[in-house]
Parts: C-alpha cells; sequence; structure tokens
C-alpha cells in the first residue's frame, strides 16, 4: 500500500495541485494581479494603478468567470456614475449646498434600494466612487476630476480582458450576474435608518477632501470607508469597519517592506515580480477550502492589499522608488490613511449606538400608555 501511493504521488503531484479550488483561486488572483500591475505601469496612464485595486476587489470573489454581458453592464454602469461625477462637479464648484444636498440624496436613494434588495452592492461602489471621487479630485481644478475620470474609464475598460484572459489559462464556469443584496428586515423607517448610515459617514469626508489640495493622499481611506458604507447590515458594518482598521496595518507594513525592498532594484520587472510575491502570499490567506472559498479573515487580507497598491502605486509610478521627496510623501500618506479609517471606525461606531439607543426609547414609548402611567395596569 506504501508502493502504490508514492508512486501516485509522485505521477501527478501538479494535476492533483490544480484540482484542488484553493489552489486554483489563488493562481487566478496572483496572474490577475501581476498581469494588472505590468500593464497599468507599462502604459501607466493617469491614474493607472485604480485597474489594480479594481482587479484586487473582482478577484477576490470566489465566483467563475463574468459573462460578456455582465461586463458590458458593469463597465457602462461605472462610465455612467463616472459621468455623473462629473456633472456634480459644477453645482460642487458654484452652489457647494446644493450640491452637497443632491449628492447626499443620491447616496441615500441608492442604498436604501439596496436595503430594499433591489439592487446589488457593487452598484453602491460604483455611486460611491463617480459621485464623489471625482467631483473631490476636480476641486481645486475642474481638469483634475476629468483627468481623474478619464483615468478610472480606462481601468474599468481594461479590467475584464486581464480577468477573462486568467480564466482562459485556469476556466471555470461563467455567471451571469451578481446577486442583489440582502432585504433588510422591518419597516421602511428601519431601511431609511441604515440607508441615512452612509450620507452621515461619507459627507463629512467628502467636505474635508473637497479642501484638500492632495486628495491622492486620501484615496484608499475614501474609498475603505466606501466599503464599509455599503454593507447595509449593522453587525457586518461594524465588523468590517474593525477588519479594514487591521486592513491599513497590513497594507502599511507590507507597503513599508516593498518599498525598501524596491530601493535595491528600482526597475519595472523587480516591481512586477515583488507585486506577484506579495499577491500570493495575500492570496493564501484570502481562499479557502470553506463552503464560501474564502477564509474568515479575507476582508483584511484582501483590502490590505488594495492599500498596499494605493500606498505604493502613486509615487512607483510618478517619481520611482529613489529620492526624498517620494519618502515624504509615501509616509505621509500612510499616516493620512490611518487617520481617516480611525474617522470611518469611529463614526460607524457612535452612528449605530446611536440608531440602537434610539430604537430602544421608541419601543419604551410604544409601550407606554398615559393611563397605565397615572392608574397602573389593573386599574386600565
Amino acid at each position: 500500500m506504501r508502493i502504490k501511493v508514492t508512486s501516485v504521488a509522485a505521477a501527478g503531484p501538479g494535476f492533483r495541485a490544480l484540482d484542488d479550488p484553493r489552489v486554483r483561486r489563488i493562481l487566478r488572483f496572483v496572474i490577475a494581479v501581476t498581469l494588472a500591475t505590468a500593464y497599468s505601469c507599462y502604459i501607466n496612464w493617469p491614474f493607472s494603478f485604480m485597474l489594480v485595486a479594481l482587479m484586487i476587489s473582482l478577484m477576490a470573489l470566489p465566483t467563475p468567470a463574468p459573462s460578456l454581458r455582465f461586463a458590458v453592464w458593469t463597465v457602462t454602469k461605472l462610465i455612467g456614475f463616472i459621468g455623473l461625477g462629473l456633472v456634480l462637479m459644477l453645482p460642487l464648484h458654484s452652489h457647494q449646498l446644493f450640491g452637497l444636498s443632491l449628492l447626499g440624496l443620491i447616496i441615500f436613494i441608492t442604498f436604501y434600494l439596496q436595503a430594499q434588495g433591489k439592487v446589488a452592492g457593487l452598484n453602491a461602489i460604483f455611486v460611491i466612487i463617480g459621485t464623489t471621487l471625482i467631483p473631490a479630485f476636480g476641486q481645486n481644478s475642474m481638469d483634475g476630476g476629468v483627468e481623474f475620470a478619464k483615468g478610472l474609464s480606462q481601468s474599468a475598460l481594461a479590467l475584464f480582458p486581464i480577468i477573462w484572459i486568467v480564466f482562459a489559462v485556469l476556466p471555470e464556469g461563467v455567471f451571469p450576474r451578481l446577486p442583489n443584496a440582502p432585504r433588510v428586515e422591518g419597516s421602511s423607517f428601519d431601511r431609511g435608518i441604515v440607508a441615512l448610515r452612509p450620507v452621515v459617514m461619507l459627507l463629512p469626508l467628502l467636505v474635508f477632501m473637497l479642501g484638500s489640495d492632495n486628495n491622492i493622499r486620501y484615496l484608499i481611506g475614501y474609498y475603505q470607508a466606501a466599503m464599509i458604507g455599503q454593507h447595509a447590515n449593522r453587525e457586518t458594518a461594524r465588523a468590517l469597519a474593525i477588519d479594514l482598521l487591521l486592513a491599513t496595518i497590513i497594507g502599511s507594513t507590507a507597503g513599508l517592506v516593498l518599498w525598501w525592498i524596491m530601493k535595491l532594484w528600482p526597475s519595472l520587472f523587480w516591481f512586477t515580480l515583488m507585486m506577484a510575491l506579495f499577491s500570493f502570499v495575500f492570496a493564501t490567506r484570502v481562499f479557502s477550502n470553506g463552503p464560501r472559498g474564502l477564509s474568515p479573515n479575507f476582508v483584511r487580507w484582501s483590502y490590505g492589499l488594495s492599500t498596499l497598491v494605493f500606498i505604493v502605486f502613486p509615487d512607483a509610478l510618478t517619481q520611482g522608488f529613489t529620492g526624498d521627496d517620494p519618502n515624504m510623501k509615501f509616509y505621509q500618506r500612510i499616516l493620512d490613511y490611518f487617520l481617516i479609517i480611525s474617522y470611518s471606525v469611529f463614526s460607524v461606531l457612535v452612528y449605530d449606538a446611536i440608531v440602537e439607543r434610539l430604537s430602544a426609547w421608541r419601543k419604551q414609548l410604544r409601550g407606554w400608555h398615559p393611563l397605565k402611567h397615572n392608574l397602573g395596569p389593573r386599574q386600565v
């Protein structure tokens, strides 16, 4: 029996490894992130690192290959929300109070529809990215907002061709669409309270970004705040807030390590190889052989890699890994991300605590009756 097992192990260990769903997901993730890194760094259009961030978000989902219909519809929606963000730059420039009110209404309606289970969670992310980040980058100059919109659109157009190449190498089935978000139980008022959370959390952060002269410093913090806001369930949002705080620590530490490794040989080839290595390490923490295909802590590791991208890529693509000025921006960006993600965690916890306290008072008032209060329960 021992001889038989040894001969089978010697015959095809590679074949059995590729039969493991977890191994295939890890390899797809690594290949996709590596290709996105090489393509975005080689072409190097403005804000090309957004391609790598979007790639990480989609490839961290344990789903089969996206269909052509899903890809076209997803890219169309994202570009549509980018266009909406360009339109919103006008009122946010000339009539800021009206523009912020309009933006808050758009975010509230989007999350209310998500709480009703009528849209997918991915739509909420697209709304936040398109309608808030573009006006923030275009606050000082509309040319900056247009440039960010063009860069994000180019990233969206390059996203699915790279994903299809990866699934051509390691095939799996095809899925036509993502399911809608689960419906939040309760009344319309309860769903409205849930939909109000991202408005209360994101608008103050947007106002802060509108007053900044370098919004790229706060990009990953705002991106992570959007991830928290798009979860309608309160328990999920609170758990995600803690996970994203840990993701910031993990991503910042990994970014520091990658930054100093790149100083040994600052070249595109070496950078691509290092990103392949780091994405492999992170992917082993993201995927598992469980029923969902994801490890319990997949959020902190997938968004930890996104944090690394937002920290390292902007300076790497514009100024390289040498010199003192990039170093100062690099460390300043890490500090800014910690401040913003701390704000996001704090705002989620405070908002949910206030809502729970008001809900408890509301239940007490429903059970209060003036005759019961004055005469006692036996005399009513």
